[in-house]
């Protein structure tokens, strides 16, 4: 599903009691005696082998020590702090490496703070990583990938579905027939869905434009990238080139609220059901290139309200159509609102927006077969040149939902002619 806004736009310091200055403050203790311990008996470089055969414990244990000691950031040092039995064997046999039991007493009592900590603020190990994994300042992107995928599997089942590939496809050309105006054409993709449950109707394609106040009132004229799909297909910009044969039924509805949404018809569940549709249209003359009274920040992005494996968002973009910006990822629970661009509702991720070059040369994508292919098509029907597009991509594994995924940019004030 796909969602266009042209709109508007951190992390709090510590609060004294909070978990995040209780583990800074508990970290501090437990990385300060474990390094003091480690460099009794290596002076010499810290490698996992060195520490493993001096205090003859197991390397995993070595590497667990090291961490603690030596990480910069004490969330993450924080989520390698050792069960308290293995504490207890490191310490033991630190005891037998001759290290003093004055050290040994000071370790075994930071760690029984950090212990204390762990028991005060989560109720689980589990929880206790996440809530680690949530303050860390850089988050990780394996950690965000592993709790994702968990997520992913339950509301494979909550919502019974799920596919292979969410993808979105934006081309912004120049518009032709109202000077300072730009088109978009919206490609957007199910690839590999298939139900986990019979009976469920499932919403396949959701848009709508925006301003800063999240009004939603402009009038938009729709054009279908393949007419006679859209005809065979009761309105909904179907493309059957690219869709799985045969094609998925689905349905078009409009809403008072302006958002227009396309629907799967309930088919089979599991694999004999697996289905792939792409539809496809063009906004014309979608908004300004330019800032206005109510637009002064550009969102782009793509809604996500499938559970998927893989999210791949495409944004070709006209050279100099915005002039010299700064795009940023942002990603907006849509909880409170379907139109969100608050900070408020940001979510921390860790992926980046990508800059590819120009063309669809190096638009391939191993997820999506004749990925190139599609994209071309779409700018031989839009009459336009690739070479002229600059291509920004981003793909995120087990995106969270209900989510907005949205690049953004600043609009650059209107230059007037004298």
């Amino acid at each position: 599903m796909l969602v266009i806004f042209v709109s508007v736009t951190g992390a709090a310091p510590p609060i004294p009691g909070s978990f995040q200055s209780d583990t800074v403050d508990a970290v501090r203790l437990v990385r300060d005696v474990f390094a003091r311990i480690i460099e009794r008996k290596c002076p010499g470089p810290k490698a996992v082998t060195n520490v493993s055969k001096a205090f003859g414990v197991h390397r995993k244990l070595a590497w667990q020590v090291i961490k603690v000691a030596y990480e910069d950031d004490p969330f993450v040092a924080a989520l390698h702090i050792p069960t308290g039995k293995s504490i207890e064997v490191w310490l033991e046999a630190a005891r037998l490496a001759e290290v003093p039991d004055d050290l040994i007493d000071s370790a075994r009592r930071a760690s029984a703070r950090f212990e204390a900590l762990a028991a005060s603020h989560a109720a689980s190990r589990d929880e206790l990583e996440m809530l680690l994994e949530s303050c860390a300042p850089g988050q990780d992107s394996d950690a965000a990938e592993r709790w994702r995928e968990r997520s992913f599997a339950g509301n494979s089942f909550v919502w019974g579905a799920r596919c292979k590939v969410l993808l979105a496809l934006m081309v912004q050309a120049p518009s032709e027939d109202r000077p300072g105006y730009f088109h978009t054409a919206l490609v957007r993709g199910l690839i590999g869905f298939r139900q986990t449950r019979p009976g469920v109707r499932w919403l396949v394609n959701q848009s709508v434009v925006a301003d800063d106040r999240a009004r939603t009132d402009a009038p938009l004229t729709r054009v279908p990238l393949d007419p006679e799909g859209a005809r065979a297909h009761n309105g909904a910009p179907v493309l059957p080139k690219f869709c799985s044969s045969p094609v998925p039924e689905l349905a078009r509805r409009f809403d008072a609220g302006g958002l227009v949404h396309d629907e799967f018809v309930s088919g089979p569940v599991g694999l004999v059901g697996e289905r792939t549709l792409m539809t496809g249209e063009v906004l014309r003359n979608l908004a300004p290139t330019h800032a206005t009274e109510h637009d002064r920040i550009a969102h782009f992005g793509s809604a996500v309200r499938t559970p998927a494996e893989l999210l791949h968002f495409d944004l070709f973009v006209h050279a100099g159509l915005f002039g010299e910006v700064e795009r940023q990822l942002r990603v907006f629970s849509d909880l409170a609102s379907p139109v969100a661009f608050d900070e408020a509702d940001a979510l921390p991720v860790p992926e980046k927006i990508a800059h590819l070059g120009r063309g669809v040369s190096l638009a391939h994508s191993p997820d999506i077969p004749g990925y190139a292919d599609l994209a071309s098509w779409v700018f031989d029907r839009m009459g336009l040149r690739p070479g002229d597009y600059d291509l920004f991509r981003v793909r995120m594994r087990y995106p969270p939902m209900p989510v907005s995924v949205m690049v953004r940019h600043e609009l650059r004030e209107e230059v007037t002619q004298r």
